[in-house]
């Protein structure tokens, strides 16, 4: 290796090292005060490098919680690789969304900052479009298998997200209630059970049974 070759790979340890400083620094902040809590000054104070510096590596301070984010989302993405693709594909949904869900009360500050608004012009997180893409296979296996009409997966998705939502966040909004045992996997359970429906169920069975739900919904609100 020449002078210049190895200089060079000096000066990519060096960045790597402070990139890495940077980022371990950051993570105790966030964890000490959360997202709303962190900034810029405390960083420096914590890490040693200047303001500039650390904007030279990441940007800007969302620049630096996106890359905190990115990091843990890639500890999830790898748990997600390790689910077996399962020959039902209801089996294989539930899996993947019992990983995230247990990603999301193991990281709870991670899974805040993942859920809030990104500006348009954000860019897309790698590990998060990963993530959601490893869920677009087994939901369309659904709909081969007849279980789910096309058109309903928008639906289903968003029910689900909504279920997963309530399910992380509110153990850490509530940490002074004592959370059943089993609540994601049971109400993970339920959720797909009512959306994915027996594929020699007929559709007219299906009608009178939510015909008959709605009834006794309005008799309740009487």
């Amino acid at each position: 290796m020449c002078p210049a070759q190895s200089a060079e790979k000096r000066r990519q340890q060096n960045r790597a090292e402070a990139r890495r400083t940077i980022l371990d620094a950051a993570a105790e902040r966030v964890a000490e005060s959360g997202f709303k809590g962190f900034s810029v000054r405390s960083l420096v104070d914590r890490c040693g490098y200047s303001a500039p510096t650390i904007y030279s590596y990441f940007g800007d301070k969302n620049g630096v919680l996106d890359a905190l984010l990115d990091e843990s989302l890639q500890d999830l993405v790898r748990d997600m690789e390790k689910v077996p693709v399962l020959d039902d594909p209801i089996e294989t949904i539930r899996a993947l969304t019992l990983c995230f869900g247990q990603w999301g009360l193991e990281n709870p500050t991670y899974y805040y900052f993942l859920t809030q608004h990104r500006p348009v012009n954000a860019t897309p997180l790698e590990s998060a479009e990963a993530s959601t893409e490893m869920m677009t296979g087994p939901l369309s296996e659904l709909v081969e298998a007849g279980h789910l009409k096309e058109a309903e997966l928008p639906l289903l998705r968003q029910s689900l997200w909504a279920c997963m939502h309530g399910l992380i966040s509110l153990p850490a909004l509530r940490p002074d209630l004592s959370w059943e045992v089993g609540l994601l996997e049971t109400s993970v359970d339920i959720i797909l059970r009512g959306w994915v429906s027996p594929v020699d169920v007929n559709e007219s069975e299906i009608s009178v049974s939510r015909l008959s739900v709605d009834r006794n919904l309005k008799e309740r609100t009487k």
